[in-house]
């Protein structure tokens, strides 16, 4: 009963974490939101028994110590670039851009809950932030986002690895809906953690961390196609969320052409991805098993409503 008051307390602390956050207009009291989000998911997230959880909170603890001890330094600086040196550290925050390194190590050593808060709980705040002060340097931070995304998924057979490279991806497209000053980068976040939602709970049941352990995994299709459409394929919800990206490029040529050719690399590497399981052992229909597990069941409706959403989504952008 106290351990359960315990996680009570803590959930509550974690929420409460955003509403200061989002709530505040004082910078030390964002800050203060930030350093409460960080213990409450470092507190969540360790497990004692696991080697490899200490040590992800311990790197967790040490990246964001260093980038609030930064951020606390530039809050009210408002001349030399003060913006953008914010930026730069919001980003650290999140690992995006160049200060990719430590976030795919990082959820290698998690569980798959774990790694999905971190690739999409724990990124709201700061992308909240720097929607609210965007300074020119992001673009350097997107662009880099994109390539380095889709360079680190060549070769990867560890899933955990390939999709932190996967978010990091994504960070760029999220950031370029958010370079245009639209408030649509919210509605892209949402349906990426949709998308990836149904991917790791295929995983979660099947207890598969590595690309050959997935011949024996029930649902392999569902996972098959929610990798796809986080890839951009169509008719794909992945696909539309980049096409509404793309919309607000529309006197940038130059930079539509980085970003279809950044993408069109990224499904050549989910495309390979998918050909590697089918090989391995084929692509198994949750529907065609007979399989009493409800949470197979639940796998397949997030599939299923993942289709429909990127059919609506597709209908609703040509309209």
């Amino acid at each position: 009963m106290l351990l359960f008051l315990q996680y009570i307390v803590l959930y509550v602390m974690y929420l409460v974490s955003f509403i200061i956050v989002m709530s505040s207009e004082d910078w030390f009291l964002i800050w203060l939101g930030l350093e409460v989000n960080m213990m409450s998911f470092l507190i969540l997230v360790y497990r004692r028994d696991s080697m490899s959880s200490i040590e992800c909170c311990m790197k967790y603890f040490f990246i964001q110590g260093l980038g609030s001890a930064l951020l606390i330094g530039f809050f009210y600086m408002n001349k030399y670039g003060g913006v953008g040196i914010i930026n730069m550290i919001l980003s650290f925050k999140i690992g995006a851009g160049p200060f990719f390194y430590w976030f795919p190590s990082m959820c290698s050593g998690l569980t798959w809950v774990s790694c999905y808060v971190l690739m999409v709980l724990q990124k709201m705040l700061p992308l909240f932030l720097i929607s609210l002060s965007i300074h020119w340097i992001l673009w350097l931070v997107l662009m880099m986002s994109l390539v380095l995304g889709v360079v680190g998924s060549f070769n990867q057979s560890n899933i955990k690895q390939l999709l932190a490279y996967s978010s990091i991806h994504h960070l760029g497209w999220i950031m370029i809906i958010m370079m245009s000053g639209s408030v649509n980068w919210m509605l892209y976040l949402v349906m990426y953690s949709f998308m990836l939602l149904g991917i790791i709970l295929v995983l979660v049941e099947n207890e598969v961390v590595d690309l050959h352990m997935m011949y024996k995994c029930k649902g392999s299709m569902w996972f098959s196609i929610g990798m796809l459409s986080l890839a951009g394929m169509p008719p794909l919800l992945g696909f539309f969320l980049k096409w509404m990206a793309l919309s607000y490029l529309t006197d940038m040529m130059y930079y539509i052409a980085m970003l279809i050719v950044a993408s069109v690399i990224m499904l050549y590497v989910y495309m390979r991805l998918m050909y590697d399981i089918i090989m391995m052992g084929g692509v198994k229909s949750s529907w065609i098993e007979v399989d009493e597990s409800m949470f197979t069941y639940n796998y397949d409706i997030v599939s299923m409503v993942g289709l429909l959403l990127g059919v609506m989504m597709g209908i609703m952008l040509i309209m």
